[in-house]
Protein backbone atom coordinates (compact mmCIF):
# COMPACT_ATOMS: atom_id res chain seq x y z
CA UNK A 1 0.00 0.00 0.00
CA UNK A 2 1.30 3.44 -0.90
CA UNK A 3 2.06 6.21 1.56
CA UNK A 4 -0.48 8.99 2.09
CA UNK A 5 1.34 12.27 1.51
CA UNK A 6 0.61 15.92 2.32
CA UNK A 7 -0.83 16.37 -1.17
CA UNK A 8 -3.04 13.34 -0.68
CA UNK A 9 -4.33 14.99 2.50
CA UNK A 10 -5.26 18.06 0.46
CA UNK A 11 -7.14 15.78 -1.95
CA UNK A 12 -9.00 14.26 0.99
CA UNK A 13 -9.93 17.77 2.16
CA UNK A 14 -11.36 18.53 -1.29
CA UNK A 15 -13.38 15.32 -1.23
CA UNK A 16 -14.78 16.14 2.19
CA UNK A 17 -15.74 19.73 1.33
CA UNK A 18 -16.66 19.69 -2.34
CA UNK A 19 -19.09 16.79 -2.18
CA UNK A 20 -21.55 18.67 0.11
CA UNK A 21 -20.88 21.82 -1.92
CA UNK A 22 -22.07 19.98 -5.03
CA UNK A 23 -25.24 18.89 -3.20
CA UNK A 24 -25.85 22.46 -2.02
CA UNK A 25 -25.27 23.70 -5.58
CA UNK A 26 -27.92 21.32 -6.90
CA UNK A 27 -30.32 22.53 -4.21
CA UNK A 28 -29.75 26.20 -5.14
CA UNK A 29 -30.13 25.29 -8.81
CA UNK A 30 -33.52 23.71 -8.13
CA UNK A 31 -34.59 26.52 -5.81
CA UNK A 32 -33.86 29.23 -8.36
CA UNK A 33 -35.37 27.29 -11.27
CA UNK A 34 -33.61 24.71 -13.42
CA UNK A 35 -33.55 26.98 -16.47
CA UNK A 36 -32.57 30.33 -14.96
CA UNK A 37 -30.57 28.88 -12.07
CA UNK A 38 -28.56 26.73 -14.43
CA UNK A 39 -26.78 29.83 -15.67
CA UNK A 40 -25.12 30.09 -12.26
CA UNK A 41 -25.36 26.98 -10.15
CA UNK A 42 -24.66 24.31 -12.74
CA UNK A 43 -21.14 25.71 -12.98
CA UNK A 44 -20.74 25.51 -9.20
CA UNK A 45 -21.83 21.87 -9.43
CA UNK A 46 -19.39 21.26 -12.30
CA UNK A 47 -16.44 22.71 -10.36
CA UNK A 48 -17.39 20.70 -7.28
CA UNK A 49 -17.67 17.45 -9.21
CA UNK A 50 -14.33 18.13 -10.93
CA UNK A 51 -12.70 18.55 -7.54
CA UNK A 52 -14.35 15.39 -6.21
CA UNK A 53 -13.23 13.46 -9.29
CA UNK A 54 -9.71 14.87 -8.98
CA UNK A 55 -9.58 13.87 -5.33
CA UNK A 56 -10.69 10.34 -6.18
CA UNK A 57 -7.98 10.13 -8.86
CA UNK A 58 -5.38 11.26 -6.31
CA UNK A 59 -6.54 8.56 -3.90
CA UNK A 60 -6.37 5.92 -6.64
CA UNK A 61 -2.87 7.04 -7.61
CA UNK A 62 -1.59 6.12 -4.14
CA UNK A 63 -1.77 2.41 -5.02
CA UNK A 64 -2.16 2.42 -8.79
CA UNK A 65 0.64 3.70 -11.00
CA UNK A 66 -1.28 4.63 -14.15
CA UNK A 67 -0.63 7.46 -16.60
CA UNK A 68 -4.37 7.63 -17.30
CA UNK A 69 -5.12 8.37 -13.65
CA UNK A 70 -2.39 11.02 -13.55
CA UNK A 71 -3.79 12.68 -16.69
CA UNK A 72 -7.34 12.58 -15.32
CA UNK A 73 -6.15 14.14 -12.06
CA UNK A 74 -4.30 16.92 -13.91
CA UNK A 75 -7.25 17.65 -16.21
CA UNK A 76 -9.68 17.87 -13.28
CA UNK A 77 -7.30 20.24 -11.51
CA UNK A 78 -6.56 22.57 -14.41
CA UNK A 79 -9.97 23.11 -16.03
CA UNK A 80 -11.77 24.56 -13.01
CA UNK A 81 -11.15 28.21 -13.93
CA UNK A 82 -13.56 28.26 -16.88
CA UNK A 83 -16.67 27.17 -14.93
CA UNK A 84 -15.71 29.52 -12.08
CA UNK A 85 -15.60 32.43 -14.54
CA UNK A 86 -18.97 31.35 -15.93
CA UNK A 87 -20.42 31.50 -12.41
CA UNK A 88 -19.74 35.25 -12.44
CA UNK A 89 -21.29 35.54 -15.88
CA UNK A 90 -24.39 33.86 -14.51
CA UNK A 91 -24.51 36.24 -11.55
CA UNK A 92 -24.34 39.22 -13.90
CA UNK A 93 -27.14 37.74 -15.99
CA UNK A 94 -29.31 37.29 -12.88
CA UNK A 95 -28.65 40.90 -11.86
CA UNK A 96 -29.21 42.38 -15.31
CA UNK A 97 -32.97 41.79 -15.55
CA UNK A 98 -33.39 44.99 -17.59
CA UNK A 99 -30.90 43.76 -20.19
CA UNK A 100 -28.58 46.75 -19.92
CA UNK A 101 -25.54 44.67 -20.84
CA UNK A 102 -25.23 44.15 -24.60
CA UNK A 103 -25.82 40.46 -25.44
CA UNK A 104 -22.97 40.08 -27.94
CA UNK A 105 -20.09 40.60 -25.46
CA UNK A 106 -21.76 38.17 -23.05
CA UNK A 107 -22.00 35.50 -25.73
CA UNK A 108 -18.38 36.14 -26.77
CA UNK A 109 -17.17 35.79 -23.17
CA UNK A 110 -18.98 32.48 -22.79
CA UNK A 111 -17.53 31.29 -26.10
CA UNK A 112 -14.05 32.40 -25.02
CA UNK A 113 -14.36 30.40 -21.79
CA UNK A 114 -15.33 27.31 -23.74
CA UNK A 115 -12.44 27.78 -26.17
CA UNK A 116 -10.03 28.24 -23.27
CA UNK A 117 -11.42 25.11 -21.66
CA UNK A 118 -10.89 23.06 -24.82
CA UNK A 119 -7.34 24.39 -25.27
CA UNK A 120 -6.50 23.59 -21.64
CA UNK A 121 -7.79 20.01 -21.91
CA UNK A 122 -5.90 19.37 -25.16
CA UNK A 123 -2.75 20.98 -23.78
CA UNK A 124 -2.74 18.89 -20.61
CA UNK A 125 -3.67 15.56 -22.19
CA UNK A 126 -0.89 15.93 -24.81
CA UNK A 127 1.77 16.95 -22.28
CA UNK A 128 4.36 14.79 -20.56
CA UNK A 129 3.15 14.96 -16.96
CA UNK A 130 6.28 13.27 -15.64
CA UNK A 131 8.26 16.33 -16.71
CA UNK A 132 5.47 18.83 -17.18
CA UNK A 133 6.08 22.22 -18.74
CA UNK A 134 3.08 24.31 -19.86
CA UNK A 135 2.86 24.33 -23.63
CA UNK A 136 1.54 26.98 -25.98
CA UNK A 137 -2.05 25.69 -25.79
CA UNK A 138 -2.12 25.85 -22.00
CA UNK A 139 -0.59 29.32 -22.02
CA UNK A 140 -3.10 30.47 -24.63
CA UNK A 141 -5.94 29.13 -22.48
CA UNK A 142 -4.62 31.01 -19.45
CA UNK A 143 -4.36 34.19 -21.52
CA UNK A 144 -8.01 33.79 -22.48
CA UNK A 145 -9.04 33.28 -18.85
CA UNK A 146 -7.10 36.36 -17.73
CA UNK A 147 -8.72 38.50 -20.45
CA UNK A 148 -12.17 37.12 -19.64
CA UNK A 149 -11.74 37.90 -15.95
CA UNK A 150 -10.77 41.50 -16.67
CA UNK A 151 -13.82 41.92 -18.93
CA UNK A 152 -16.13 40.38 -16.31
CA UNK A 153 -14.83 42.73 -13.61
CA UNK A 154 -15.26 45.74 -15.90
CA UNK A 155 -18.81 44.69 -16.81
CA UNK A 156 -19.60 44.19 -13.13
CA UNK A 157 -18.38 47.69 -12.28
CA UNK A 158 -20.28 49.22 -15.21
CA UNK A 159 -23.51 47.43 -14.33
CA UNK A 160 -23.20 48.41 -10.66
CA UNK A 161 -22.83 52.05 -11.72
CA UNK A 162 -25.88 51.78 -13.99
CA UNK A 163 -28.06 50.26 -11.27
CA UNK A 164 -26.70 52.13 -8.27
CA UNK A 165 -29.85 54.24 -7.82
CA UNK A 166 -32.45 51.62 -8.76
CA UNK A 167 -31.11 48.39 -7.33
CA UNK A 168 -33.37 45.71 -5.91
CA UNK A 169 -32.44 43.95 -2.70
CA UNK A 170 -31.61 40.65 -4.35
CA UNK A 171 -29.39 42.46 -6.87
CA UNK A 172 -27.45 44.09 -4.03
CA UNK A 173 -26.75 40.70 -2.51
CA UNK A 174 -25.57 39.26 -5.80
CA UNK A 175 -23.25 42.24 -6.28
CA UNK A 176 -21.92 41.63 -2.76
CA UNK A 177 -21.34 37.99 -3.74
CA UNK A 178 -19.23 39.15 -6.69
CA UNK A 179 -17.36 41.82 -4.73
CA UNK A 180 -16.44 39.57 -1.80
CA UNK A 181 -15.66 36.38 -3.70
CA UNK A 182 -13.80 37.91 -6.67
CA UNK A 183 -10.55 38.61 -4.72
CA UNK A 184 -10.28 34.93 -3.80
CA UNK A 185 -10.96 33.92 -7.40
CA UNK A 186 -8.27 36.35 -8.54
CA UNK A 187 -5.72 34.75 -6.20
CA UNK A 188 -6.67 31.36 -7.65
CA UNK A 189 -6.22 32.74 -11.15
CA UNK A 190 -2.87 34.35 -10.32
CA UNK A 191 -1.64 31.05 -8.88
CA UNK A 192 -2.37 29.26 -12.16
CA UNK A 193 -0.97 32.11 -14.26
CA UNK A 194 2.33 32.07 -12.37
CA UNK A 195 2.51 28.31 -12.84
CA UNK A 196 1.88 28.61 -16.58
CA UNK A 197 4.04 31.63 -17.38
CA UNK A 198 6.98 31.23 -15.01
CA UNK A 199 9.51 28.57 -14.06
CA UNK A 200 8.95 28.92 -10.30
CA UNK A 201 8.90 25.38 -8.91
CA UNK A 202 6.54 26.30 -6.07
CA UNK A 203 3.78 26.96 -8.62
CA UNK A 204 4.42 23.95 -10.84
CA UNK A 205 1.86 21.18 -11.24
CA UNK A 206 3.69 19.17 -8.57
CA UNK A 207 5.05 22.18 -6.72
CA UNK A 208 4.85 23.38 -3.14
CA UNK A 209 1.77 21.81 -1.56
CA UNK A 210 1.25 24.59 0.98
CA UNK A 211 1.25 27.20 -1.78
CA UNK A 212 -1.20 25.04 -3.74
CA UNK A 213 -3.44 24.66 -0.67
CA UNK A 214 -3.46 28.35 0.26
CA UNK A 215 -3.58 29.91 -3.22
CA UNK A 216 -5.72 27.40 -5.09
CA UNK A 217 -7.75 24.96 -2.99
CA UNK A 218 -8.79 27.25 -0.14
CA UNK A 219 -9.34 30.20 -2.50
CA UNK A 220 -11.78 28.16 -4.57
CA UNK A 221 -13.62 26.92 -1.50
CA UNK A 222 -13.93 30.40 0.00
CA UNK A 223 -15.02 32.08 -3.24
CA UNK A 224 -17.66 29.41 -3.91
CA UNK A 225 -18.87 29.48 -0.30
CA UNK A 226 -19.31 33.26 -0.40
CA UNK A 227 -21.14 33.09 -3.72
CA UNK A 228 -23.47 30.39 -2.49
CA UNK A 229 -24.17 32.10 0.85
CA UNK A 230 -25.14 35.42 -0.73
CA UNK A 231 -26.83 33.66 -3.64
CA UNK A 232 -29.05 31.78 -1.21
CA UNK A 233 -29.74 34.99 0.71
CA UNK A 234 -30.73 36.68 -2.57
CA UNK A 235 -33.10 33.81 -3.36
CA UNK A 236 -34.92 34.48 -0.09
CA UNK A 237 -35.64 38.10 -1.01
CA UNK A 238 -39.23 38.81 -2.00
CA UNK A 239 -38.16 40.67 -5.13
CA UNK A 240 -36.16 37.75 -6.51
CA UNK A 241 -37.61 36.54 -9.85
CA UNK A 242 -39.59 33.37 -9.21
CA UNK A 243 -38.99 30.24 -11.33
CA UNK A 244 -42.59 30.34 -12.57
CA UNK A 245 -42.13 33.84 -13.94
CA UNK A 246 -38.90 32.80 -15.61
CA UNK A 247 -40.64 29.93 -17.35
CA UNK A 248 -43.36 32.27 -18.55
CA UNK A 249 -41.14 34.80 -20.23
CA UNK A 250 -37.64 35.32 -18.96
CA UNK A 251 -35.77 36.21 -15.83
CA UNK A 252 -37.10 39.24 -14.09
CA UNK A 253 -40.23 39.63 -16.19
CA UNK A 254 -42.47 39.19 -13.22
CA UNK A 255 -41.70 39.75 -9.53
CA UNK A 256 -43.42 39.36 -6.24
CA UNK A 257 -44.19 42.65 -4.61
CA UNK A 258 -42.42 43.53 -1.39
Amino acid sequence: MGTVTYRDGVAILQLILFFPISIAGIYLWKLSGWRAGGKIWRYVVIVSLLRVAGGICTMLAININSSHIIIAEAVCEMIGIAPLALVYMGLLGAIDVEKRLPPMPLHLITLACLIGLILAIIGVTNADLQDYHPGSLVKAAMGIFLAVTVVILLLSAWLFHQLSFSMRRYQKKLFIAIALSAPFFLVRLIYSAIGDYSSLKAFAIRGNVTVYLCMSVLEEIISIAITMAFGYSALLEKDFPQPTSVAQGGLGQKHNEV
